[in-house]
């Protein structure tokens, strides 16, 4: 479990106690909550795409704007629940690059026109089964994040045309995950675990 395993670097433990279980056989004794089929979700027309806005336990990734993506949204998530990866690509163009036809999705993606954030976008649905070996090494890496705290000499935030954002879902609710180098190289790990589990299930073209 090699990225929890660098986490050591921020938190002192691979795979740290906390508030997110990470007793492996435990999670797997634990059936995850009903996920509707992806393309159920056609219809589904909310500001924050229904895939992120129903985690209550998990992790959730959010990138807005670019030079290369303007009128472009993103969110990358784990639901720990529910036990998936999701990806949403949201943008104000109709078919904008990088999202594929509808005849080359697969049975857990869809793309669906939505209107309720106040324009009309075009959003692309990716979500996978994770194993409750990746519940757990989200939990270790999750956990870990909750033990780095503020510290000084915090990273600025980078201003620009990019808006960024990662949030630590607890309950329902977002968790204060504090800030500074260690918060940010957890938070890195965190990224690159989600991102890595859903990168070869994303078709383009």
């Amino acid at each position: 479990m090699a990225a929890s395993t660098e986490s050591a670097n921020a938190a002192g433990d691979p795979c740290p106690d906390g508030p997110f279980e990470t007793d492996v056989a435990k999670i797997g004794r634990t059936l995850p909550l009903p996920a509707p089929q992806v393309k159920s979700q056609h219809d589904a027309n909310f500001a924050i795409p229904i895939e992120i806005s129903r985690i209550s336990e998990g992790g959730i990734s959010f990138s807005k704007g670019g030079l290369m993506n303007e009128g472009m949204s993103t969110w990358y998530a784990f639901d720990m629940e529910r036990r998936v990866f999701v990806v949403v690509l949201a943008s104000a163009r109709d078919h904008p690059r990088g999202i594929p036809q509808t005849e080359k999705l697969s049975p857990d993606q869809l793309i669906r026109h939505t209107d309720a954030a106040g324009f009309k976008r075009a959003e692309f649905v990716t979500a996978i089964a994770a194993s409750p070996e990746q519940a757990k090494q989200f939990a270790c890496l999750a956990n870990a994040l909750l033990l780095c705290g503020s510290e000084d000499g915090a990273l600025p935030t980078p201003e620009g045309l990019i808006k960024k954002s990662f949030s630590l879902v607890l309950h329902g609710g977002a968790v204060d995950i504090g800030s500074g180098p260690k918060t940010s190289e957890v938070v890195g790990e965190l990224l690159g675990f989600i991102h890595g589990a859903l990168q070869g299930s994303i078709m383009t073209g």
